[in-house]
């Protein structure tokens, strides 16, 4: 039994899958249902099965989980639940005990998240939830929301690809996973509904809305910060992934705790974008009420309509933005703005989030997470407007491998508006990293023309190319390390290797002979 949790009965979470329209039959083969206790969490992972727990069979595009019952059973686990073939498969009947219960369900992952939030007493009810979503900005927008929410008298726990934050201590996050799976993400939300916090702001992935991570949650309120093309090796075309982005809008319901605290369904939608037009519609639709928010010329942030003064130590009009999102869903709940703005200007971000590595340099160096063509480009405008009358923008960059081939070309025609690049690996995973570069190489001569070749230089290891481009800055340049942002790892097929981009790049300043670490 997990510390913490008290045993439960197995027909408990039959009636839960029963009553969520999920259970298809169980399958006890003559023992007693009501003699069997769960002790430990579900899970889907059979290498992460504890004595107690239950086995969730997930099909998967290459390989069914099925396959792997009688690990799970081999660990202890004490029930099994599967999708009907996964219960028929010659695998699983073949390892499975007779007196281990079967439950067959309709939807596997479905089943993973009701058997998750099941287990660690629905914590999504006993908090205020906010889930944000988009392509860009949704680690900065979620981590001025916590500390705007904390600052209004909301304390709001945080749930982000950079870091977690549990009664208002910060953790970090080593993966790559943004939205966790579902048996992670509800025994965290558990953690911070038991830290004494009342609400939580949850990073909302597509991946996480597709595959059902995020089932068993019943959102208080949404934020969208921006939409364009992204993640279609997953999602197949850019519709899809859209659609995948809207079921966020299909779980703002709100829950028992935003309820009794009398705050409405609200989504936070940009109304001046037009990508962002089908969120409208759909809110609209089911009776939502759609927060609007934007930044004037001058800087100063227009939530709905109503500008306010705000000194970000994040640069750039994009994280404007971002916090904009964030003060509108403050306003709109009345909740005490002027403290929410005053924490917000003082938060310094995420980490590899427009994070400055200084040494005492005479050139700017920053960190960011940039890795699609929208969000580099709006980096390298920040570098641009951060660079000295004649400083140039020197850019280390890259993309992930068996990800969306079209991200590299965007990267690359994004890449194309600093003075010099560098092209290093990023996660290359399974994929040949000299495709990979290429690809960068050739959607950045697009935009270069004949001076690529004089301008762009491929160098694979990462911190030689950082390296390489400390050694070639001069007073007032500005160097942007982009793609790999807060992450600890850089993916490859054989083997992960420890990573930390800030930890480099003050390394190469130190071997620079700048020594003054700030």
């Amino acid at each position: 039994m997990i510390v913490g949790h008290s045993a439960k009965p197995l027909a408990g979470l039959i009636q839960r899958l029963d009553d969520r329209s999920l259970l298809v039959r169980s399958e006890s083969r003559g023992l007693d249902r009501a003699s069997v206790s769960i002790g430990a969490p579900c899970t889907h992972d059979s290498r992460q099965v504890r004595p107690g727990g239950v086995f969730v069979a997930i099909p998967g595009a290459r390989v069914d989980g099925a396959r792997f019952a009688g690990e799970a059973l081999g660990r202890g686990a004490v029930a099994l639940i599967a999708e009907p073939s996964g219960i028929r498969s010659f695998e699983l009947e073949r390892e499975r005990s007779e007196d281990v219960p079967s439950i067959a369900v309709t939807h596997a992952r479905r089943a993973l998240a009701e058997a998750s939030a099941w287990w660690e007493d629905d914590p999504a009810d006993r908090l205020i939830v906010v889930g944000v979503t988009g392509t860009d900005g949704k680690t900065t927008t979620s981590t001025y929301l916590s500390t705007a929410l904390r600052a209004a008298g909301l304390p709001a726990g945080l749930i982000s690809t950079a870091l977690q934050r549990v009664g208002g201590q910060d953790e970090p996050m080593t993966a790559h996973q943004t939205t966790p799976e579902a048996p992670a993400l509800q025994s965290t939300l558990n953690r911070i509904a038991a830290s004494g916090d009342r609400a939580a702001v949850l990073e909302t992935t597509s991946h996480g809305l597709a595959l059902d991570r995020v089932a068993a949650i019943s959102y208080a309120a949404g934020i969208v910060t921006n939409f364009s093309s992204d993640h279609l090796d997953f999602h197949g075309t850019i519709d899809e992934y859209r659609k995948a982005k809207l079921l966020l809008v299909d779980r703002v319901r709100g829950s028992a705790a935003s309820r009794a605290a009398g705050l409405e369904p609200l989504m936070v939608i940009r109304l001046s974008d037009p990508a962002l037009r089908p969120f409208v519609v759909l809110a609209e639709r089911v009776g939502i009420r759609v927060v609007d928010f934007d930044v004037a010329d001058d800087g100063a942030l227009l939530l709905n309509g109503e500008r306010h003064a705000v000194q970000l130590r994040m640069p750039g009009r994009f994280n404007a933005l971002n916090a904009a999102a964030a003060l509108s869903l403050v306003a709109a709940w009345r909740l005490p703005l002027e403290p929410a703005v005053a924490a917000v200007s003082a938060e310094a971000g995420p980490p590899g989030r427009s994070e400055m590595v200084s040494a005492g340099q005479p050139f700017t160096v920053i960190v960011d997470f940039a890795h699609t063509g929208p969000s580099l480009a709006a980096a390298i405008g920040v570098a641009r407007s951060l660079a000295g009358a004649n400083g140039r923008v020197l850019l280390v960059t890259g993309a992930a491998g068996e990800r969306d081939p079209g991200r590299r070309t965007a990267v690359g025609q994004a890449a194309g508006g600093a003075d010099l690049v560098w092209i290093a690996d990023e996660d290359p995973r399974g994929e040949d990293p000299d495709a990979i570069a290429a690809a960068i190489f050739d959607a950045a001569g697009q935009v270069m023309g004949p001076s690529t070749r004089e301008r762009v230089t491929v160098i694979h290891d990462r911190r030689a190319a950082i390296a390489a481009a400390m050694a070639a800055a001069r007073p007032g340049d500005v160097v942007l390390l982009a793609g790999k942002g807060h992450e600890k790892t850089i993916e490859r097929a054989g083997a992960d290797e420890p990573w930390d981009e800030v930890t480099v790049a003050r390394e190469a300043l130190t071997s620079l002979g700048y020594p003054q670490h700030t």
